[in-house]
Parts: C-alpha cells; structure tokens; sequence
C-alpha cells in the first residue's frame, strides 16, 4: 500500500482541522460580539445561532478528526506493519483527541445542569483547542518521523 491510498486518511484529517478551526474562529467572534455589541433581540438571537454553529462544528469536525484517525491507524499497520508506533505525530494526536473528547463531554454536562457560563466557558475550550491543534499540526510535526508532509 502507498502512500497515495492514504487520501481518505489527509482528506478527513483536514476537513476535522477546517471545521474545528471555524468552531474556534467562530467561538473567539461569539466572546467578541457578547462583550462589545448592545443588547437587543437581534444580537441575542444572532448569539445563539452562532453559538450553535460553533457546536455544529465542533461536533462535525470531531466525527471527522475520529474517523481520520480509525482510519489512520488501519492505514499505518498496512504501510509499516503496526497500528501504533509511538510517533511524536500520534501522539499529539491522542492528546488532541481526548481534548476534544473532554470539551464536548464538558459542554455537554454544562449544558444539562444549565450552569450560567455555559456559552463563554465552552467557546473558551473550543478557542484554546485552537492552540492545541496548531501545536500538533506546526510543531510536532518536526520532530515526526512517520509524518513528513509540511
């Protein structure tokens, strides 16, 4: 197997990063225009579609950063003969993963109870999981042995 059968593997990889990267663009716009704009109806009513679209995304963009990484993992034993192997890049990963994992699972608990803060704690989490994903996408992969396309 080459690496040109691996296309399932990049193409949902980088549609889980565009669409967790609008659900943390769109979060950092939610915080801005809750602080700055005047209350009226429409804002309010524009706050809450943007904020479910940020919930959209990030619900999207973790079905797909999952599926990419079941079938990463499918791909790596045919290609180097193991599932795992430990690398920086998988890693990172995981980690990533499991944040976003404990975001969704902590938005939703908010949720359920209706804590106040609901909204500005979980667009904070989807913004700092900005941060992560960089870190895994820009940096980890220099030090990536397995994964050399950047």
């Amino acid at each position: 197997m080459t690496l040109d059968k691996c296309i399932a593997h990049y193409i949902l990889a980088t549609l889980s990063q565009i669409s967790l990267l609008i659900a943390g663009l769109g979060s950092g716009l939610y915080l801005i225009l809750k602080k700055t704009s005047p209350d009226s109806t429409s804002k309010d009513f524009f706050l809450k579609k943007q904020y479910k679209l940020n919930l959209v995304c990030l619900i999207i963009g973790f079905l797909f950063f999952t599926t990419s990484f079941i079938i990463g993992l499918i791909q790596a034993k045919n290609l180097w003969g193991a599932y795992w192997s430990w690398d920086v890049k998988q890693i990172g990963s995981v980690i990533l993963w499991f944040y976003y994992f404990v975001t969704l699972l902590t938005i939703g608990w908010l949720s359920f109870f209706e804590k106040k803060n609901t909204t500005s704690i979980s667009s904070w989490l989807m913004i700092s999981g900005i941060v992560i994903m960089s870190v895994n996408i820009f940096v980890l992969n220099i030090f990536s042995k397995l994964h050399h396309f950047l």
